[in-house]
Parts: structure tokens; C-alpha cells; sequence
């Protein structure tokens, strides 16, 4: 017996702005690459859930074109204060290839 699974469902980028954010990642990568990031995606926020079944829906509900990783760290901050504790907000800063991406968009 087949113990694969297929999950589907729809985005709708016309309506939701997270949704429209989604769609225009995915089509600015190679579509053989899309079924490994759907998947690990999925599996991250599913990792999230466990630790906190608020995490995915928060990250997903904030999420904007201006998103920056310092923006993730105080949500994830705000639900984990505990575990958190070690990062120090002064020294957070957006990974370089980020840093550079929207450099090179800027101009």
C-alpha cells in the first residue's frame, strides 16, 4: 500500500497579500526546485506548530514585501521569551544575501 501523500490546496493572490507574496517566490524559482521549498516550507511550519500552534499563523498573517528577519526574531521573541532570551536584539541582522538582494533591488 501506497503510504505517500498528497496535500493540495489554493493560493489567492488576488485577495490576500500573503498569498500574492507566496506565488511571486515561487515563480522566481526553477520549478524543479518549487517541490522541495513547498515541502520544507510546510515542514518548517509544522515545526513551528509544535513548539507553539500560534507561530506559523502569526509569521504567515505579518508577512509583507518589508518582512525583515529582525521582524521574524521579535515575533518569534514575543512567543518564546524564554527561549529567546539569549538573542540580543541589538546584534540581529538580516543574513548578507538578503542584505544584498534588496540592495541590488533599491537601485
Amino acid at each position: 500500500m501506497d503510504k505517500r501523500r498528497t496535500i493540495a490546496f489554493k493560493l489567492n493572490p488576488d485577495v490576500n497579500q500573503t498569498d500574492k507574496i507566496v506565488c511571486d517566490t515561487l515563480d522566481s524559482i526553477p520549478q524543479g526546485e518549487r517541490s522541495r521549498l513547498n515541502r520544507a516550507a510546510l515542514t518548517a511550519g509544522l515545526a513551528l506548530y509544535r513548539q507553539d500552534p500560534r507561530a506559523p499563523f502569526l509569521l504567515c498573517e505579518l508577512l509583507t514585501k518589508e518582512t525583515t528577519f529582525s521582524d521574524i526574531v521579535n515575533i518569534l521573541r514575543s512567543l518564546f521569551p524564554k527561549e529567546m532570551a539569549d538573542f540580543n536584539s541589538s546584534t540581529i541582522t538580516q543574513p548578507s544575501s538578503q542584505q544584498e538582494q534588496r540592495s541590488d533591488e533599491e537601485t
